[in-house]
C-alpha cells in the first residue's frame, strides 16, 4: 500500500492527542490549501466559543475551579462572569475578536491569541492551570471530516468538474454543519 500523499499534523499549544491524519494519494494534484485552512480557522473559532461558553467542558474535561479567595474577589468585582472571562480579552482573542490572530498560507496556517493581545501574558498564566485548547476525539474528527470534504471539492475543481472560483461549499458555515 502506498503511503499517503499528504499528512496533516495539527500542532497545538498545549499539544492534543489524535490530531494527526492523512489524505490519500488523490490529493497529489492539490498544492494550495488556503481554503482548507480558512475552514479550519472557522472550526477553531467555533470550538473556542464553545470552550468559553462551557468553561472548558466542551472538549476533554473542564477548567479547574477558581480558588475560594479569587472566586469571592471576582464575584464582588465582576459578578456573574464565568471562569476565563474577566475583561473579556482572552475570550475575544481566542474566538476571532480583538486580539485574535489568523495567518493563512498555501501550506501552513496558525490561529489563536495574538502576541500583541492585551491578554497575551494572562493567557499563558491561565492556560498553565486551565488549558483553553483541550479537545477530545470528536473535535479531532471534525477537522478530519472537513479535510476530506474540502479535498473532494478541490479535486473536482482541479479536474475541471467544478468551475474555478465557484467556491468550495464545504467552507462557508463549516462549524454549524459539524
Amino acid at each position: 500500500m502506498a503511503s499517503p500523499a499528504i499528512k496533516f499534523d495539527l500542532t497545538t499549544d498545549p499539544p492534543i492527542d489524535g490530531m494527526v491524519w492523512a489524505l490519500d494519494r488523490m490529493a497529489d494534484g492539490v498544492s494550495n490549501f488556503d481554503g482548507l485552512f480558512r475552514g479550519f480557522g472557522e472550526i477553531f473559532r467555533g470550538f473556542m466559543q464553545k470552550q468559553f461558553e462551557t468553561e472548558g467542558s466542551f472538549g476533554a474535561g473542564g477548567w479547574a475551579a477558581l480558588s475560594p479567595a479569587y472566586a469571592a474577589w471576582k464575584e464582588e468585582h465582576f459578578p456573574g462572569r464565568p471562569i476565563g472571562v474577566l475583561s473579556g480579552a482572552l475570550r475575544s482573542g481566542m474566538t476571532g475578536g480583538g486580539g485574535y490572530s489568523e495567518e493563512i498560507g498555501s501550506d501552513s496556517a496558525s490561529w489563536g491569541l495574538s502576541a500583541s493581545s492585551p491578554a497575551d501574558a494572562y493567557g499563558k498564566h491561565f492556560a498553565a492551570r486551565r488549558p483553553v485548547i483541550k479537545w477530545g476525539a470528536e473535535q479531532s474528527r471534525a477537522f478530519q471530516k472537513f479535510s476530506h470534504e474540502w479535498l473532494h471539492y478541490a479535486i473536482k475543481e482541479a479536474q475541471g468538474k467544478r468551475s474555478p472560483g465557484s467556491g468550495n461549499p464545504a467552507v462557508p458555515g463549516v462549524f454549524g454543519g459539524l
